[in-house]
């Protein structure tokens, strides 16, 4: 009987045959496969102890430099052999008994992040991101809903469980006193065990739509605005405190579904953009978190220059850096506004081919759309936005510059700020008590939301927002 052996994880005996990547998701192993193993993303990578060569998939997929340090794809490999792989293991804290404290939850649609917090102090101690493991069923919530509706819903929420245990586990805490929860609609959907079919086909309703308190035990769910818009976006624009100011503020989540909102002093109106995963790495040959070792920065002087995130060695290429490399390709004559990569480029060993810059194009073209739609709404030029905010797994450095370059944001914007973790920041902010859940309340009630795809000429203006070019 074939055996499958991971270091940290110990040695498995396997009955029938299968791939090594359906293997690791039965055995809640964390493995990220956005494509739900079609061979298509490239990042279900394992290394194995003495691979057999790359096949064509792989060959494509995962960069020279990896394959050489004998990393494979796990959809890619029968477990009908003996394999053995080496994977990172969780490290966990010691979960000694704790009194007074509580947990914030962000389940994200790519990663699930975690706050701990005294609650008497109000002091944050730690904060955590760990890979949602629904990666592995998919890299969307669109193909995530598919398969749920097609009888993968146990699997998936099982899988989203399974993620927040470990997220408590690398944060060090067993049973918290209070948990409060934010997140987008399918995710809060899956957590709450309400089926996520209405969220399938237009005019997607979710299954919730209130707060909601659950006991045994004790935590609060955060009420959600409409459609794709969920009590992410609520927490973060409790965190970011412009919906009692003066001025017009933009909001941008740049996650999968895309986020946007324009804040007006007791008037929110939102909508999200099927931006995919391309900004938090995922789908992109090279792409990374905005973690660690993460190229945030590039310039170009007589050759790329990179900068990564804690100077750590580089793991590959974050959003603002992707950002920052198209911008100067397009300043070097080496990409076309049409999205024509005219130049194989590499940095450090990590390139990004034509199939990035169309993933990339998408996603910019859709928080573009979503942008000129909001302001349009409002009757808002973007001369008259106080501020920009954006949050999301997007890197630690920003490039205003290159942000209006590839026509992410529009030109005219007054001041931009970058602030990753805006959600989870509202979810703690409700921990802690005072007047967060009236506020919450407030922010729901004088929210409305748009469906981007029911607008007006929305194909059109999309695909003329392929473009990679400033717009005012």
């Amino acid at each position: 009987m074939p055996t499958v052996t991971i270091k940290n994880f110990g040695k498995f005996y396997i009955k029938g045959r299968k791939t090594l990547l359906d293997f690791l998701v039965d055995k809640n192993i964390p493995i990220n496969a956005s494509c739900g193993g079609r061979g298509r993303c490239g990042l279900c990578r394992v290394r194995i102890q003495k691979p057999p060569p790359p096949n064509d998939i792989e060959a494509l997929l995962i960069s020279e430099k990896l394959l050489k340090n004998d990393y494979r794809l796990a959809c890619q490999k029968q477990t009908s052999e003996d394999i053995e792989l080496f994977m990172p293991k969780v490290k966990a804290k010691k979960t000694a008994k704790k009194e007074g404290f509580g947990l914030a939850l962000d389940l994200g649609t790519t990663t699930i992040k975690a706050g701990l917090v005294d609650l008497k102090s109000g002091k944050i101690k730690d904060k955590t991101t760990v890979f949602n493991p629904q990666n592995s069923l998919g890299g969307d919530v669109m193909t995530r809903i598919s398969a749920a509706v097609e009888g993968k819903y146990k699997q998936l929420r099982e899988s989203l469980l399974f993620g927040i245990e470990i997220a408590k586990e690398k944060i060090g805490i067993a049973k918290p006193i209070f948990t409060t929860v934010v997140g987008n609609p399918v995710m809060l959907s899956f957590y709450l065990n309400k089926p996520v079919s209405g969220l399938s086909r237009y005019p997607f309703r979710s299954a919730i739509k209130e707060s909601t308190f659950l006991k045994n035990p004790t935590r609060y769910v955060f009420p959600i605005i409409g459609g794709f818009v969920g009590g992410d976006t609520i927490g973060g624009i409790l965190a970011s405190n412009k919906y009692q100011r003066e001025g017009i503020f933009l909001y941008i989540d740049l996650g999968t579904n895309g986020e946007i909102a324009v804040i007006k002093k007791d008037k929110i109106v939102a909508l999200s953009a099927a931006a995919g995963p391309a900004f938090e790495g995922v789908g992109i040959s090279s792409g990374s978190l905005a973690v660690a070792g993460a190229i945030d920065r590039i310039t170009y002087n007589k050759g790329f220059r990179f900068r990564t995130i804690n100077n750590k060695k580089p793991i590959g290429i974050c959003a603002s850096g992707l950002i920052d490399l198209l911008a100067l390709l397009l300043n070097l004559g080496w990409l076309q506004e049409d999205g024509r990569l005219i130049k194989k480029i590499e940095i450090d060993g990590f390139g990004i081919n034509q199939d990035d810059i169309r993933k990339l194009q998408l996603a910019i073209g859709a928080i573009h759309t979503g942008i000129e739609v909001l302001l349009a709404k409002l009757g808002v030029k973007p001369s008259e936005i106080k501020e920009a905010i954006l949050t999301g797994e997007f890197g630690s450095s920003l490039n205003l510059e290159s942000l209006t370059k590839t026509g992410l944001l529009p030109n005219g914007i007054k001041q931009l700020r970058f602030e990753p973790d805006l959600p989870l920041q509202g979810a703690i902010m409700v921990l802690l008590g005072n007047d967060a859940l009236e506020r919450v309340e407030k922010i729901k009630k004088l929210s409305e939301h748009l469906e981007l795809a029911l607008e007006p000429d929305f194909q059109k203006k999309f695909v003329s927002n392929l473009k990679l070019t400033s717009w005012s």
